[in-house]
């Protein structure tokens, strides 16, 4: 069984650059672990300027890679445009891509660019921008691996077509992180297109498992209304042909994903396959969607099937770890009344108390990989 990925078989012949001019790739110098590529631009005067890019023979085929391809099949551009980028809100996430993108020698984390967004018009009043922009600046310093010395001029952007004013006060931001390398972006979107489109749904049950918690991770959204009782999730995705590709990847893991004709939302319902997800872990890469995602299975009467919320205690009253997991995000997230915590995931405030006092050991026990 092979373990590895051959990068080199997601070479495109050419190099695309600006005004779609074409030029052909070549390997400058071939090492053990890795070439160096090179492609020719004509300059002016017959002038002729070289590129030249270092990547890695080889790509592990294991969890991480599999997760991580997921999330930038979900949230990197796929456009041409010189630059791979990946955006979320989320630390783990971003440390999650910032280390397999180091792991496999393809980016060092410390080459990253990166800028904030928030969603709130950009504040009139000086002292309160100034603030923000402290607030946000330091959040994604101490909590990812970013270099601070390569932010953007403006490391903190706003958005113009909202309502919004003030930020919220557990509200810090999306992080956007890219590295510009015309030639190393379309060999990497290559390889996410050649996996996606023509090698996941042939893959083990545990690639496609993996690839998608990355798929649900960047691109779920749950739905919990309780007037009307609609539970659900919701997977986002613009393209027809991977809505299909996610529908069979799911189907392939016995759960039913509905499809609509020319809409990109795309929904997992039902009883049956909310149990499935759970009993699968498919929520637990993203901290806060499986939190809500937790909150709204509690909507449910009992859970039978996977001991799941039913008052059935294990061996010592042990707390299951998916509820650990999210008693810790939500304290992490400022929600530091025990009594509420209790209250939310109706355990005693003693348990509540015993979970934050165990937080640097418990936490690295049970954070989803």
């Amino acid at each position: 069984m092979n373990n590895n990925f051959n990068l080199l078989k997601s070479l495109p012949e050419f190099v695309i650059t600006g005004g779609n001019n074409q030029y052909p790739i070549k390997i400058k110098e071939d090492y053990n672990n890795e070439v160096l590529l090179l492609y020719v631009v004509n300059g002016p005067n017959k002038s002729k300027r070289e590129y030249t890019t270092p990547i890695p023979k080889q790509i592990k085929k294991d969890k991480d890679t599999f997760q991580v391809l997921g999330l930038l099949q979900a949230e990197m551009g796929k456009t041409n445009n010189g630059c791979i980028c990946f955006s979320n809100c989320e630390p783990r996430l971003i440390k999650k891509v910032m280390r397999w993108f180091e792991r496999e020698k393809i980016i060092n984390q410390n080459n990253w660019r990166w800028y904030t967004k928030v969603n709130i018009n950009e504040p009139t009043d000086e002292n309160y921008k100034k603030e923000i922009e402290t607030k946000i600046v330091n959040y994604w310093l101490n909590q990812t691996n970013i270099n601070p010395n390569t932010n953007h001029p403006k490391s903190v952007t706003y958005i113009k077509n909202t309502k919004n004013k003030i930020l919220k006060q557990y509200d810090n931001g999306t992080l956007i992180i890219e590295h510009k390398s015309n030639l190393l972006s379309q060999i990497i979107k290559n390889f996410l297109k050649n996996i996606t489109y023509n090698y996941i749904l042939n893959g083990s049950i545990i690639e496609t498992l993996n690839f998608m918690k990355g798929i649900i991770a960047g691109e779920g959204a749950i739905q919990n209304h309780k007037p009307s009782k609609s539970y659900g999730v919701h997977i986002s995705a613009t393209q027809e042909r991977e809505r299909e590709i996610y529908k069979e990847c799911l189907n392939k893991l016995g759960i039913e994903l509905k499809i609509y004709n020319n809409y990109k939302e795309t929904l997992i319902s039902k009883r049956e396959n909310l149990i499935k997800l759970l009993q699968l872990q498919l929520m637990t890469l993203s901290p806060s969607k499986y939190s809500k995602f937790l909150e709204m299975m509690k909507q449910y009467p009992g859970i039978e099937e996977t001991g799941y919320f039913t008052g059935n205690k294990e061996p010592r009253n042990k707390i299951p770890e998916e509820v650990e997991r999210a008693i810790i995000y939500d304290y992490e997230e400022g929600i530091t009344n025990q009594k509420e915590l209790a209250n939310k995931w109706n355990i005693s405030h003693i348990k509540v108390n015993r979970i934050i006092k165990g937080i640097p050991k418990t936490f690295l026990k049970i954070t989803p990989s």
